[in-house]
């Protein structure tokens, strides 16, 4: 099971930090090649737990939200200032309005919430990472060192919760995630983020808000991660995916930027008084 994992990690961290170098257009394909196929999946794994939400809505949801939230940072109107309100007003209306066509009342509510919650979550969370690249003049280096960390912290988590066992963290959710493997993932990557602090020159930043920084990075990482398996479980399945080996699918390999990327950026803008 390691090999495949290794496989597609020489493959896929250049191809991600290639497009996170250039940025731009080019970071924004990979970003929305990542959101199709979460959405994807997503959507796959709730209507065979029964919820049978539109394909359609969902994607639109999904999509046209972060896009709004791109071409809002890009500025380029006055009315682009609310273009994601606009555009959430519109994929709420729009995904009642199919289920009113739909004229079936019962699981309606059901329906609704489970069609428009993740599927704006997800895009919200990946349009984060872009509006991070554009901060001025580290923006690359802050994504880097959310990527690093992430990627630390996960694969800490894993070798030492294997390794020392111990205590469940939500045995119910993800029987193999333990306190030592919580406790191990958070020391190793706040170390990271420090090392790359010192790396990339950071000098806006000092230690004290670069190890707040580590530590809310991997703890709503971690958290982000329970959540995805909290609807796969719930959905019956393992793995979202068999399309990365080793790592299941999009949503399993990205799940933990679902709440760590926008908690990151806000808490970034705030350090830095953008």
């Amino acid at each position: 099971m390691i090999l495949p994992r290794i496989i597609t990690a020489i493959i896929g961290i250049p191809i991600i930090l290639l497009c996170i170098n250039v940025g731009g257009t080019l970071f924004i394909v990979l970003l929305s090649v990542i959101l199709i196929y979460m959405l994807k999946e997503y959507i796959y794994l709730v209507n065979s737990a029964g919820y049978e939400i539109s394909h359609f809505s969902s994607f639109i949801t999904g999509i046209a939200i972060f896009y709004s939230i791109i071409f809002e940072r890009l500025d380029f109107s006055k009315t682009a200032n609310y273009l994601t309100s606009i555009v959430i007003v519109t994929t709420i209306f729009l995904t009642f309005f199919i289920e009113i066509l739909k004229q079936k009342p019962v699981g309606s509510v059901g329906r609704i919430s489970v069609g428009f919650v993740v599927p704006m979550l997800l895009s919200w969370s990946l349009a984060h990472l872009y509006l991070i690249r554009e901060f001025q003049p580290h923006g690359k280096e802050y994504v880097l060192m959310l990527f690093f960390t992430i990627w630390i912290c996960d694969t800490a988590s894993y070798v030492f919760g294997s390794l020392f066992k111990g205590k469940k963290l939500a045995s119910e959710i993800s029987p193999k995630k333990t306190i030592s493997g919580l406790v191990s993932g958070i020391i190793f990557g706040v170390s990271t983020i420090i090392v790359l602090k010192r790396l990339f020159r950071i000098t806006e930043l000092n230690i004290k808000q670069i190890t707040i920084l580590g530590i809310v990075i991997c703890t709503t990482a971690i958290i982000s991660d329970l959540a995805e398996s909290l609807i796969k479980r719930d959905c019956g399945f393992k793995d979202s995916d068999n399309l990365l080996p080793g790592h299941g699918g999009m949503l399993d390999r990205f799940d933990s930027f679902i709440f760590s990327s926008p908690v990151y950026f806000y808490l970034l803008t705030y350090l830095l008084k953008k």
